[in-house]
């Protein structure tokens, strides 16, 4: 009762708005956005060394600006609204669970800075849309600097070695990581080969968007 209340009080004085075109919305992604993100075509498999890479929608807009919103504007709402509706776009092409869902781990500055990691917000969907638990225990064991700069070579380099595995064994099972946005595919094959140093039999991932 408390919680609606407020919640209409929010309303009145500063609207919702929509994470993809920041109109008034009753939800975190307008109906709008939402039919122009149904007609988006669905991004096909990429091949990485561990496993294959599965992404709900190419980035582009309105899945930059709510993938913005949700990284760096606060609006975990609108990261959970993408991430359901990647789960649902991807549920054909993934008929098996995996044992376990991992999500790809800030450095612990920025994680401070943002003060959540949205691939956990994001796995959390993934995972509770299978029943399968999200595990921890990937770690960045040094901190990188930001990728968005960096040619193909570079941004190996950088992340090279950056992650370890540090929870229960791994050994034989089937692991799906889980990001926000696939680039290069540099730091997701980077934390794969932690979980492939660990033991994991095989090594799929789940991203929102991937840059074309």
């Amino acid at each position: 009762m408390v919680a609606n209340l407020a919640r209409l009080f929010l309303d009145a004085v500063a609207p919702r708005r929509c994470a993809g075109c920041d109109a008034v919305a009753h939800a975190p992604l307008c109906p709008g956005c939402e039919r122009r993100l149904a007609t988006l075509p669905l991004p096909p498999p990429r091949r990485l060394r561990h496993g294959s890479a599965f992404a709900g929608f190419v980035f582009v807009e309105p899945v930059r600006s709510a993938l913005h919103r949700g990284k760096y504007g606060g609006d975990k709402a609108a990261l959970r609204a993408l991430a359901a509706l990647t789960s649902g776009r991807l549920g054909h092409l993934l008929t098996t669970a995996p044992d376990a869902v991992i999500a790809v781990p800030l450095g612990s500055r920025r994680r401070r800075q943002r003060g959540y990691n949205q691939s956990e917000i994001i796995a959390g969907v993934i995972a509770s849309d299978r029943s399968v638990v999200v595990r921890t225990g990937l770690e960045r064991v040094r901190d990188t600097p930001p990728q968005s700069d960096r040619d193909e070579d570079a941004r190996r380099r950088n992340v090279a070695g950056a992650f370890a595995w540090r929870g229960e064994s791994l050994a034989s099972a089937r692991v799906c990581l889980v990001d926000d946005v696939l680039t290069t595919g540099a730091t997701i094959e980077a934390a794969a080969a932690a979980l492939d140093d660990a033991g994991a039999a095989r090594i799929d991932v789940i991203v929102v968007a991937v840059v074309p």
